[in-house]
């Protein structure tokens, strides 16, 4: 592996969609340098909000409407603004392509260690997992939850 010299990335704590295009690159390389085999990424941005939301559904993108999601998305939210919670980094749909949510209220660093960890790592290990490619098709996953 030939190392060449290269700028440091910035270490700000604020991020912008060009940062994040650019640092997913860098993670890319260096996942390819350790051959992970990943689907491509589509990488989106949500609110806390929208991640609460996402939890009350079981983080899926599409679903059928049901009060108890109400309900969970109420308890979750007075939780998260008491502070007896946080919420999760990020929430991945192992499909293809990947899909993988990450909050705006994220630092730069922590947008970075979200995309590493779950843009690449969930991703490599689900569409390289014996079991998830015998009985799923990551390209269909959506289309299953619709027709759910």
């Amino acid at each position: 592996m030939i190392m060449t010299k290269t700028a440091p990335l910035d270490d700000s704590p604020d991020w912008n969609f060009e940062k994040l295009e650019l640092y997913h690159q860098v993670i890319k390389d260096v996942a390819a340098q350790y051959r992970l085999d990943t689907y491509p990424n589509q990488i989106e941005v949500i609110t806390s909000e929208q991640m609460m939301d996402a939890y009350s559904s079981v983080g899926m993108p599409i679903g059928y409407s049901h009060w108890s999601y109400g309900k969970k998305f109420i308890k979750t939210q007075q939780s998260y603004q008491r502070g007896e919670m946080g919420l999760a980094y990020e929430i991945v749909i192992n499909s293809n392509p990947c899909i993988a949510y990450l909050m705006e209220e994220n630092t730069m660093t922590m947008q970075t260690m979200v995309i590493a960890h779950a843009a690449f790592g969930h991703n490599h290990f689900f569409k390289n997992n014996y079991l998830f490619r015998q009985w799923t098709d990551a390209s269909h996953i959506i289309d299953y939850l619709i027709f759910a």
